[in-house]
């Protein structure tokens, strides 16, 4: 007796299948790589790229029709599919041609170019704002938002005027502040909050630390002084800043810092803009009128035709004179 054995996989060569654990040609065109184990299962060979199976026969597609690799062999018919062509691109209309009463927008290096840019970048940095804005809840802090926002789309600091003031709540405070400055309350925006270092135990009597934001788009330097006098006058003694919009925003409780960065943004490209095109507007010389043709030189009468009538009168002498000799001559005769 011996060691036992064992026996070796039969592996069926190039363009043969397994069937019935015997390796069989393929059939009908088909093909299939080399390698598959005749001890195993069934296998299959296949038809090439845009062949379909009839009858275990690979058979080419139609013209106008494809089908992938693979269709097995043998197995059950299959068929091609029609090639579908896309439909043609759609070709954009030109847009149409101006009337004569249409004139094309002005260049960006002109005047009114440089004022059409300035207002479209503001609606932008406008539409940024009001996204900004949307987040905001409380109506006095979207308020101060807002103000400090168009500052910063008009490009200008906010003016920021900080008091202290006695009152029974914030909103009198406020009230208080602005009829101190004597200034219309919807020239700004004021925040009033309770000052921990006088808290009063009285309700009715609280210390306020009171901040007024003006924009000079609306409270020039004259009436800024005017509100600061008129605090004095009144014994309030006050601290008046400039202050930069987007970093004032930066501090309010609650600005989506995203947000804020993107309008920070849209409201520098927009006061940059308006500002050049008031630059602009303001240096801008129109060009010099040009005079008017010199009207063409009058031309001169035509000459007059004076008719020469020194011939007709020696004619008529000498008619006279040979008649005279005619008169002379008869006498003599």
């Amino acid at each position: 007796s011996g060691e036992d054995t064992s026996c070796s996989a039969t592996k069926c060569g190039v363009d043969k299948y397994v069937s019935s654990n015997a390796c069989t040609a393929c059939m009908g065109g088909s093909t299939k790589p080399e390698g598959d184990d005749a001890s195993g299962d069934d296998t299959t060979c296949a038809c090439a790229a845009n062949e379909r199976v009839e009858s275990n026969t690979c058979v080419a597609c139609d013209a106008g029709e494809t089908n992938a690799a693979g269709n097995p062999v043998p197995g059950p018919d299959t068929a091609c599919t029609k090639v579908v062509s896309p439909p043609p691109p759609i070709v954009a209309a030109s847009p149409p041609p101006l009337l004569s009463s249409e004139s094309p927008p002005p260049p960006p290096s002109s005047v009114e170019g440089m004022v059409a840019n300035a207002e479209a970048k503001t609606e932008v940095a406008e539409v940024s704002r009001d996204a900004l804005l949307a987040d905001i809840s409380d109506e006095s802090t979207r308020a101060k938002a807002r103000l400090l926002a168009d500052a910063a789309i008009a490009g200008v600091k906010v003016k920021k005027v900080a008091m202290a003031l006695t009152a029974e709540s914030g909103d009198v405070a406020c009230g208080q502040a602005f009829s101190k400055m004597q200034l219309d309350a919807s020239l700004g925006v004021c925040d009033a909050s309770v000052s921990t270092s006088r808290r009063r135990r009285l309700v009715a009597d609280i210390a306020y630390d009171v901040t007024v934001f003006m924009s000079p788009a609306t409270v020039d330097e004259t009436t800024l002084a005017a509100a600061l006098e008129s605090l004095a006058a009144e014994g309030v003694t006050a601290t008046s800043t400039e202050n930069d919009p987007i970093e004032e925003l930066r501090a309010i409780p609650g600005i989506d810092a995203s947000s804020l960065d993107s309008f920070a943004v849209d409201a520098a490209v927009a006061a940059e803009a308006t500002a050049a095109a008031s630059e602009a507007e303001t240096t801008w010389v129109p060009p010099p009128t040009m005079p008017p043709p010199p009207e063409p030189p009058v031309s001169p009468p035509p000459p007059v035709l004076v008719e020469d009538n020194s011939s007709a009168w020696r004619a008529s002498v000498n008619a006279l004179v040979l008649c005279a000799i005619a008169v002379v001559l008869t006498v003599m005769i």
